[in-house]
């Protein structure tokens, strides 16, 4: 049995102004072939599942094609033409195939398709004929849509943020196709897509409202019959008409059991809807609060810069605040390449007067002066083996340098956006967070893996940005109206079943 594995993975912030072009790709985000077992088979992420199955399952599994990015805007059509062309040549070409493991995010746009993962999913099925098994393993975080479904034989969402289980989940995605292609099940799909939009600052699935949507997919599973069932948080960033919730439930043979069991998952958050809704403070009540604290660290949570969903990875809004407001050390990273080559160029020791960050766009804060002296130079490369948000592995920051100012902040400088999801990107650099009285960490729930280790507190900030919690800031042109909490008369009726 051979199955091909590949995949094009983007988390797409429409409202962000940097665009996801072919070189954003490019720029350690494609592996072929024998690179993808190197780069992945150590990891949690969702290839290192599918190379997994290989094993497990006593199939050859293929690697074809692994291209990501970081969250940023919108897929140009030149970068999405080259990689999913490459993708289906390599799937016309390394045939013939059994079946066909797709490792997507689920959130992708592109200037010339609102749903990229539907296309993608498409076009693999006009490729491979109407009959081979298609699985498709996606993020948490996936505005799903009805062409995902229909070109698929099988969904399977991650069921954890932060996105702990990648592997685990691609894992059971290969085992419905291993089984379906053996003639053991036949998977039906049903998808269920409530008029419900949950804020980024409600979806962590460790506490309420969240952990009653998981327990119910979990009930959900022991549904006689059930081979899958998942629920999608969306991904409230990205404008397109199938952002928001969603439920989907994969059952052996049974399309009107799989829709019912959609629907009660669907029925329950509903009637939770209020509790999606977001509530976070602004900066100065989050640093005062954090300030106030007897013990540290506080970790306060820049949702408004969160890398992970597409931000710009350098608000100076938490910064600058806590200069204006007297408050004393203070960790944080900040994308600032040109901050970055002034530091390396005065060398380790010197003390600089310069701007940094606020310089992708004026939706972060503005540039913001400080003294410091240049502590470590590095090339910012780390790794982390214990769990991270994704499961990704290897980091790669580009040339970092570690600034201590003179109003005792440390701001580590970096060349590239990387989320914070990791505490070996600051031992990396000699910095020791645990040891701060403020740590900022540019996320919602990504950090927590690392963070809540040490925090004493964590507390989600409201700031500005292309990923605030404040979403009347943006304006949506593709959703879908009545929308909750967009419409608070929204209302809900499941369709009649087809």
């Amino acid at each position: 049995m051979r199955l091909a594995a590949l995949g094009i993975s983007h988390e797409t912030n429409t409202f962000s102004r940097v665009p996801a072009d072919y070189d954003q790709f490019a720029n350690g985000g494609l592996a072929r072939g024998d690179e993808i077992a190197r780069e992945y088979r150590d990891s949690n992420a969702t290839m290192a599942g599918f190379l997994e199955a290989a094993d497990r399952f006593g199939v050859e599994v293929v690697p074809l094609l692994m291209a990501r990015t970081g969250p940023i805007g919108t897929i140009t059509t030149d970068a999405f033409d080259r990689i999913v062309g490459e993708m289906l040549d390599l799937l016309r070409e390394r045939g013939p195939w059994d079946g066909v493991l797709l490792a997507q995010h689920g959130a992708a746009v592109s200037e010339e398709f609102p749903d990229v993962d539907g296309e993608v999913a498409r076009r693999v099925r006009a490729l491979v004929g109407p009959d081979l098994p298609v699985g498709m393993a996606i993020d948490m975080h996936a505005n799903v849509s009805q062409d995902m479904i229909r070109h698929t034989t099988a969904t399977v969402v991650y069921r954890s943020n932060p996105h702990l289980d990648p592997r685990q989940r691609a894992l059971e995605c290969a085992e419905i196709i291993v089984r379906t292609i053996r003639g053991e099940v036949r998977p039906v799909q049903a998808l269920e897509m409530p008029p419900l939009v949950i804020n980024i600052v409600k979806q962590f699935t460790g506490e309420e409202p969240m952990l009653g949507v998981v327990r119910d997919v979990e009930a959900a599973l022991t549904r006689p019959g059930m081979l899958s069932a998942s629920a999608a948080e969306g991904y409230p960033y990205a404008d397109v008409a199938e952002m928001g919730m969603s439920f989907l439930a994969v059952h052996d043979g049974d399309s009107a059991a799989a829709r019912d069991a959609a629907v009660w998952m669907a029925r329950r958050a509903w009637a939770n809807r209020a509790q999606f809704v977001g509530d976070t403070p602004s900066a100065e009540d989050a640093l005062r609060r954090a300030d106030a604290s007897p013990e540290g660290p506080i970790v306060l949570m820049d949702v408004g810069d969160n890398i992970g969903g597409g931000s710009s990875a350098d608000s100076t809004v938490i910064l600058e605040a806590a200069l204006r407001l007297g408050v004393k050390g203070l960790l944080q990273t900040l994308y600032d390449p040109e901050a970055v080559q002034a530091c390396i160029a005065a060398g380790v020791g010197a003390e600089v007067t310069l701007a940094v960050g606020g310089k992708t766009d004026d939706l972060h804060g503005r540039p913001v002066t400080v003294t410091g002296r240049v502590r470590v130079i590095s090339d910012g490369k780390f790794e982390d083996t214990t769990p991270t948000h994704g499961g990704f592995r290897y980091f790669d920051g580009g040339p970092t340098v570690v600034l201590e100012t003179t109003d005792d902040h440390t701001l580590v400088l970096e060349s590239r956006r990387v989320g914070n999801v990791s505490l070996e990107q600051m031992y990396a650099v000699g910095v020791r967070p645990e040891r701060k009285r403020i740590c900022v960490a540019k996320g919602v729930v990504s950090p927590r893996p690392a963070y809540s280790r040490i925090a004493k507190e964590i507390i989600l900030v409201n700031t500005p940005g292309v990923t605030t919690s404040d979403l009347s800031f943006f304006t949506y042109r593709r959703r879908r109206a009545p929308l909750y909490p967009f419409e608070r008369n929204a209302t809900y009726e499941p369709a009649a079943a087809p």
